[in-house]
């Protein structure tokens, strides 16, 4: 795989995309995302720097994991069918949440309702919370972010800081707080 050319590597990923969006109209909600997922930038040289070798070689282990196929697969379907679910703002649950994750608070702890309130309101309805916990856990996967981050790296784009810990630590307090 080390020895492929740009347009190749690029035809891998073409063909990952191609089987995780099949089936889905190019129109319907969410289906855009394919585009960021198989772009790799035009003038991408055929010999990769050593970053970019690692980068492409775990890249590809992810690309031929069946359960990371089918997860993404189950991200694309679910997103395209656009169906009605609470909506929420990514901002305050990365602030928060991603806060709480990080300073080891419980979800489920009397503190981790506070800061789960100040992100959705102490008035949620349970139904509310329990449905925009499964809408963030269907959403929420830790390779697919891995997957952003390698394909960063191919394109040259600065790292950024990974936001699923705070979805998962927020999706984890909604349940226990619903």
């Amino acid at each position: 795989m080390g020895n492929l050319t740009a347009r190749e590597r690029q035809l891998i990923i073409d063909e990952f995309v191609q089987q995780a969006f099949a089936g889905i109209d190019s129109g319907a909600p969410g289906a855009g995302i394919a585009r960021g997922m198989r772009q790799l930038p035009d003038d991408a040289p055929d010999d990769l720097g050593p970053e970019q070798a690692a980068a492409w070689a775990e890249l590809t282990g992810l690309m031929a994991d069946e359960s990371f196929r089918q997860r993404v697969r189950q991200m694309a379907v679910t997103g395209a069918r656009g169906e009605t679910q609470p909506e929420y703002d990514p901002a305050p649950i990365t602030e928060h949440a991603g806060a709480a994750a990080a300073a080891g608070v419980a979800p489920e702890s009397a503190q981790g309702r506070e800061i789960t309130d100040r992100i959705v309101g102490a008035d949620t309805p349970a139904i509310d919370r329990t449905r925009l916990a499964d809408q963030i856990e269907i959403f929420t996967d830790r390779r697919v972010e891995r997957y952003w981050e390698l394909l960063g790296v191919l394109n040259g784009r600065p790292a950024f800081t990974p936001a699923t810990p705070a979805f998962e630590w927020f999706a984890a307090a909604l349940r226990a707080h619903a």
